[in-house]
């Protein structure tokens, strides 16, 4: 499994969840796609068979309106920093 990261949740989760649970997670920003439009990281990801996890609404509404793969991962909860 392969799991995204987006921009506005912190680097470091990625590096985190790799090495808890031992699966496949990158940044946006290591992969280039920090600025990339949301539709250019949904294809990516679709073409690569990976999860985004984000707490961007606009992935969900990508998913609903072109359909899936990729799976989205929305967190919901309260403000966190992507400083690291």
């Amino acid at each position: 499994m392969k799991i995204w990261i987006d921009a506005q949740l912190p680097p470091t989760l990625a590096r985190w969840l790799s090495k808890t649970f031992d699966v496949e997670t990158t940044a946006l920003r290591e992969l280039g796609l920090r600025d990339a439009k949301d539709v250019e990281i949904f294809n990516e990801a679709r073409a690569v068979n990976a999860v985004i996890s984000t707490k961007d609404s606009d992935f969900v509404d990508l998913a609903c309106r072109l359909g899936t793969p990729p799976q989205i991962l929305w967190l919901t909860c309260g403000n966190v920093t992507n400083r690291n």
